[in-house]
């Protein structure tokens, strides 16, 4: 998690030097790894260009290390033999149960011992027959050395394939049990957050809310995204939505102390900045044990006269997608410091008032979203991308808070939400290393306490 800067459509500078850095680095590693990585990351399509044979040389060498330093050690001493460059005789026919002996190691089955420990036998027959001296000459008689490799062959390659049989079960049994040690963990993480991030409701109030939640990969570690809608009596629907420092079941701890607290102080401060001070009040409390901070967004809304006010520490700004205006980014003067740290800075342009007018939309998310990269290590330009999908969705208008609301649920016609979750996953092409998360509220029809829609205001 990172904290927010201003005017953050693109990158930041900080975000570029990261990824000049960071694709700096995979450059130098490009250039120093081999090059069978390159074969392997070839796509289909490229597997048939006329380049394919020399990429996959390197790749096929290292496979075949063993056959082809086999090829060169009979080669050695058949030029030896022949040569006559050595006048002693030549006892090399035990050298014939190496071969099978380095064929186990690291083998995943026993069919690679066997073949070299078959073929260790069929070349220790050839020797024994065809060659009448040197290398099968014993004081004992001229066939001994060659009986005795051919005992060791089989010893060796009956050991290897034993050997292989072995390792595998074990490496086998260690995969399952690593493999059922992360569904078990993420399990646990799982059923944590979820007992923090609740399940909203469809409709709060005259509003339609959505929530979408991407997990990190498997892998990874939980996050501390959070988010929450509390409706209140005096002062409207209020929201959070926020992103802990750090990763694991502490991140999990503060995101449910956030919540909790944000919970009985939406009813009760009159506010948002005081909530914030609150929240940051608590947190505070906490430094003794874990020195976190959390960055944050507190949104109200008006639904009697369609005013919207947002106060930001540190955190991503919302975008408001209006049927009148298009998209736009909601930044405020100047951010206030995360929660944690909201004392130690200034939050006197932290705080702005926009029009909700009838049927726009607003959506809140985390870092998570705008930080996802592509293969080429881009950011994903989110205000780009909902500009783009947000025609796509739901193109009639919802005459009433109920019909938006089946709209929402309405899988045959897909919400603005889930054209951008899908499109995130599809730019990003993999599980996302960091925890995602979105908000979309949308406004009724019409506002019960406003004739007309009303101006911006600040």
């Amino acid at each position: 998690m990172r904290m927010h800067l201003p005017a953050a459509r693109r990158a930041t500078p900080a975000q570029q030097a990261q990824t000049e850095a960071e694709a700096q680095t995979e450059a130098e590693a490009q250039t120093e790894a081999p090059a069978q990585t390159e074969a392997e990351a070839q796509a289909p399509a490229e597997a048939e260009a006329p380049g394919r044979a020399e990429t996959a040389r390197p790749r096929i060498s290292k496979a075949r290390w063993l056959e082809l330093t086999v090829i060169i050690a009979a080669i050695a001493v058949a030029v030896v033999c022949l040569a006559k460059v050595w006048t002693e005789p030549l006892e090399l026919a035990p050298l014939l149960a190496v071969p099978p002996a380095l064929a186990g190691a690291g083998a995943t089955t026993i069919k690679r011992p066997l073949a070299y420990g078959i073929a260790a036998l069929i070349a220790g027959v050839i020797v024994d027959a065809l060659v009448s001296g040197g290398i099968t000459v014993t004081r004992d008689g001229p066939h001994q050395l060659a009986l005795a490799a051919i005992g060791s062959v089989v010893v060796v390659t009956v050991l290897a394939m034993v050997g292989t049989r072995v390792g595998t079960d074990n490496k086998t049994t260690q995969q399952v049990q690593q493999a059922q040690q992360i569904v078990d963990v993420t399990s646990v993480a799982e059923a944590a957050q979820r007992a923090v991030l609740r399940q909203l409701p469809e409709m709060v109030g005259p509003l339609t809310i959505g929530v979408v939640y991407l997990a990190a990969a498997a892998e990874a570690r939980v996050g501390g995204d959070l988010y929450e809608v509390a409706a209140t009596s005096e002062h409207g629907v209020r929201l959070i939505i926020g992103d802990v420092r750090g990763k694991g079941l502490e991140a999990v701890e503060v995101a449910a102390d956030i919540i909790g607290r944000f919970r009985e102080l939406a009813h009760s401060v009159h506010t948002l900045d005081e909530i914030a001070y609150r929240l940051d009040a608590g947190l505070a409390r906490r430094w003794g044990k874990h020195e976190e901070f959390v960055t944050a967004l507190l949104a109200q809304i008006d639904t009697e006269k369609g005013r919207l006010t947002i106060f930001n520490c540190g955190h991503p700004p919302p975008i408001l997608i209006s049927p009148d205006s298009g998209v736009s980014v909601l930044e405020v003067r100047a951010p206030a410091p995360p929660l944690g740290l909201i004392t130690l800075g200034n939050d006197s342009g932290a705080k702005e008032m926009y029009a909700f007018n009838p049927n726009a939309q607003l959506l809140l998310y985390t870092d998570g979203v705008t930080e996802a990269r592509d293969a080429s290590r881009e950011f994903y330009p989110l205000d780009e991308r909902v500009a783009i999908l947000a025609p796509k969705a739901q193109p009639k208008v919802p005459k009433s808070a109920r019909a938006a609301a089946k709209q929402l649920s309405d899988r045959s016609s897909p919400s603005l939400l889930d054209l951008v979750r899908d499109d995130l996953i599809k730019y990003v092409g993999s599980p996302p290393h960091d925890d995602a998360a979105m908000l979309l509220v949308r406004a009724p029809a019409s506002w019960p306490g406003a004739r007309s829609a009303p101006a911006t205001a600040r």
